[in-house]
Order: structure tokens, then C-alpha cells, then sequence
């Protein structure tokens, strides 16, 4: 409705400018379509449609206002400029009569929506199950100060979990209590967790890598109460006022609107890539099928995001039942490679199919490489940390490939896990094109295996 209003009130505003005679001319509804889609676009590359009762209002009214002129420039550029005019007045009156009316609109539509959402909060009539984690003295300090806060975060506190056993803590008896760690994943599905409060004394923060370490494939977000240190060495950056200062713990997330073109990025990518490709998908498949007799595509299962299972497609690069006596890894030199095989895996071609899992948005273009459950196992019984890789999506090319390449045996995998686990620590999209790039260079190159 925002779009139909601004672009009629562009329309008859640039009548007003020219002195022209109202009307609807025969690109207008093509036009209308196009700029719905773009604004559409450009405001879910913000993050405007993403966690909707974390929206600060303040924050909302100056990203609109960015994206209000980003959007408005770039149909100035390339729009309202080529058409030549006398006078340079009369592209600033365009412009604006194209800013103003979305910005005010779009403002006021986003306030009365956040204005609803924060009455959802105060009247609990939305909240979100929470559960403190700690020592009896911090946690109490913390439970004090979140039931005296004015900020409606729309958080309910239904549990307390107790590290260490200190009685220093009255829980409310509307709070259930709990105790053994061995449990905390279980707990977090049974009380439908969504958020987890950290709250434990400086000498007990080790305790936060062994939560980290359960609660990596699971879908809670996880903060925890800062001490001085960590306000005065800058650990702890917030703008909310109102409400109980926490360290948000996100390793391996991006900002929202980073994720959204990321995502963007990973589907167009792969849908040109597909296109333009066919060729040489094509000529894979008919020597593929002219060098050994068996399936075109090989399936197997693998552990991506939060530990979801699912089936990762590859051209087949062994003979048939390659594994009759269980998993086992491949090597450079192994025999059970075809000759083909050996071709596709030096450039990289057996992992075209993959395309089709990041469509599908199990996969992404930069990320961890997946792994099977088999080995991941293994790999977690030695080094619990592991588990921090599925806080991103398994990628077609990683950092860990790039520096270490294909991995033979478990002992590799540990060997490259390290530089996977930097790229959960600091992912960014500048990070992913920089991996890009490396990855290009080596398939060209040919120094696959």
C-alpha cells in the first residue's frame, strides 16, 4: 500500500512540477510493479522483516531513513536523470518528491506496527521462554534487576538452573529448578527454551565453554551478565537504556541484513552458475556415464546447521558400493576412484551438484564443509568444539579448505578444523568473497584431489 501511495504521489507531485495534465500513462503499472519489488528487496536486505519484537524504534526511524535515501538515489541515478532538463532545480523536486512521501509513509506505518508489537510485550500477550543459568548471588543480583527493568523485552524467566549448588538464590515457586548439566540440552527442548541468561561469578566463566559446547546446535540465543572488566574493556555494547545490560554471546552469526545478502547472493549465484554451466554439467554426465557404469549422482547423508542431517548430492567420482564394509575416507591415490573421477576431482566438478543445495538453502557458497555423523563422532569424543561449526551452514569451499584441502583421515579433519573454527569466529561477507577467490584460484589452477 506504502508503494501505491508514494508512486501515485510521485506521479501527480511531478505534474505540479512540469505543469503537465494528470494521467495515467501505459508504463505506469509496470513501473508501479518494479518499484514494489525493489523497495520490497531493498528494505529485506536491511533486516526490516527479520526478529520483529527485538525492532528498537529508534533504530527502525534512522534505518528507514538510510534505506529511504539509498533507494531514492538509486532511481534518481538511474531513472529521474535520464530524462534532460533545463534546469537542475527540477531533479532535486523529483527526488524529493520521491523521498519525503516514502520516508514519512513507511516511518508511520513502522511505528503503529512496532507500537502494536511493544503492546504485545507489556500485556504478555507474545513472550519468550528464558532460562538463568548460575550461581546463586550473581543470579539473584541478575533476577532483582530484570523484575525491576521498564524495558519490555517480553522475556519470561520459567527456570533456574544452578551451577554450583550455593543456595544464595530465592527462586519465585512459579520458577522450575534444575541442576544437572548432563540434562541442559533436554531442558532446553522440553520448556521450549529461547533464551539462556548466563548469570555465574568471575571464577566460573569456564563453565560458559561447556554450555557453549551442549547448546551449539540448538536454537536458543545465549547471553551473559558482564562485570566491570568486560564494560570497561568495551566487551559490552548496547544502546538499550531501559533494560538489564547482557553480553550477547553470537558467535558465527551475521547482523540480519548481512545474512539476508548472503543468502541472496548464495541463490542468484547458484541459479546463474547452473544456467550457464548446462554445457559443462552435461559433458560431466556423458563421461561420467562413458567411463563407469552406476549412478550419475551420488547422495549421502551429512550434519549441516544445528546439526540437521541432510542429503548432500555429488557427481560420482567411485565405483558403485564404493563402502561395503562401512564408511571410509578416501585418499589421493585411492583405487576405488574411476579415471573420470580422478579428472572431476582435480577441478572440482564433482561438487557442481551442491548448486542444488544451496538452492535449497542447506548449504551456502563459503562455510564449514560437512561432514558424516560417523566421523563427526569420533572427532566431538576428542574435541567437543567441534560442535561450534554448526552455528553456520556447511559451505561448497571453506577456509579450511583453502589452507588445508580435502581431509583423509580424522586426523586431518582435526588438523583443518582450526581454520573452520576462525571462520565461525569471524564470519563476514568480506571474509566469504576473500575464500571465494582463493577457492577460483585454486580450481583453476587445477589442484583439486
Amino acid at each position: 500500500m506504502i508503494c501505491i501511495f508514494t508512486w501515485l504521489c510521485f506521479y501527480y507531485l511531478r505534474v505540479q512540477i512540469y505543469g503537465y495534465d494528470f494521467s495515467i500513462p501505459p508504463g505506469f503499472y509496470l513501473g508501479l510493479f518494479l518499484y514494489t519489488a525493489g523497495w520490497i528487496s531493498l528494505h529485506f536486505l536491511s533486516g526490516t522483516y527479520n526478529s520483529m519484537y527485538e525492532k528498537s524504534t529508534t533504530t527502525e526511524f534512522f534505518k528507514t531513513l538510510i534505506v529511504s535515501i539509498i533507494g531514492c538515489l538509486f532511481l534518481l541515478f538511474f531513472f529521474i536523470l535520464k530524462n534532460p532538463q533545463d534546469h537542475n532545480q527540477n531533479y532535486y523536486l523529483e527526488f524529493y518528491s520521491l523521498l519525503f512521501p516514502m520516508f514519512i509513509t513507511t516511518v508511520i506505518v513502522r511505528m503503529i506496527f512496532l507500537s502494536v508489537i511493544k503492546k504485545q510485550l507489556v500485556e504478555k500477550k507474545v513472550f519468550f521462554n528464558a532460562l538463568l543459568l548460575g550461581s546463586g548471588k550473581k543470579a539473584s543480583q541478575f533476577y532483582d534487576a530484570f523484575t525491576r527493568s521498564r524495558e519490555q523485552s517480553g522475556f519470561r524467566i520459567i527456570g533456574f538452573f544452578n551451577t554450583n549448588g550455593n543456595s544464595g538464590f530465592n527462586v519465585p515457586a512459579s520458577m522450575k529448578q534444575f541442576n544437572d548439566f548432563k540434562n541442559l540440552a533436554s531442558i532446553i527442548e522440553q520448556e521450549k527454551i529461547e533464551e539462556v541468561i548466563v548469570a555465574v561469578e568471575k571464577n566460573e566463566r569456564d563453565l560458559l565453554t561447556t554450555i557453549l559446547q551442549q547448546l551449539s546446535d540448538k536454537e536458543v540465543n545465549i547471553k551473559i551478565t558482564p562485570d566491570t572488566v568486560d564494560i570497561i574493556s568495551g566487551a559490552l555494547q548496547t544502546n538499550d537504556v531501559l533494560g538489564v545490560p547482557l553480553i550477547d554471546i553470537h558467535s558465527g552469526l551475521l547482523p540480519n541484513w548481512q545474512q539476508n545478502i548472503k543468502r541472496t547472493f548464495d541463490v542468484c549465484f547458484s541459479i546463474i552458475a547452473f544456467i550457464i554451466l548446462i554445457p559443462l554439467f552435461l559433458y560431466t554426465i556423458i563421461r561420467l556415464k562413458l567411463s563407469s557404469k552406476g549412478p550419475v549422482f551420488f547422495v549421502q547423508e551429512r550434519i549441516g546447521y544445528k546439526g540437521r542431517p541432510f542429503m548432500m548430492y555429488k557427481f560420482r567420482s567411485m565405483v558403485p558400493d564404493a563402502e561395503p564394509n562401512g564408511p571410509q575416507l578416501s585418499s589421493e591415490n585411492d583405487e576405488r576412484i574411476t579415471s573420470w573421477g580422478k579428472v572431476m576431482r582435480k577441478w572440482r566438478l564433482d561438487e557442481l551438484p551442491q548448486l542444488w543445495n544451496i538452492i535449497k538453502g542447506e548449504m551456502s557458497l563459503v562455510g564449514p564443509r560437512p561432514e558424516r555423523k560417523f566421523y563427526i563422532d569420533q572427532i566431538v569424543a576428542k574435541h567437543p568444539e567441534y560442535k561450534y561449526l554448526y552455528k553456520v551452514k556447511p559451505g561448497l569451499t571453506s577456509w579450511g579448505m583453502v589452507k588445508f584441502g580435502y581431509a583423509s583421515s580424522i586426523d586431518e579433519m582435526i588438523q583443518r578444523m582450526p581454520y573452520d573454527l576462525l571462520y565461525v569466529e569471524n564470519v563476514s561477507l568480506s571474509l566469504d568473497f576473500t575464500i571465494m577467490l582463493h577457492s577460483i584460484q585454486i580450481i583453476l589452477s587445477g589442484k583439486g584431489k
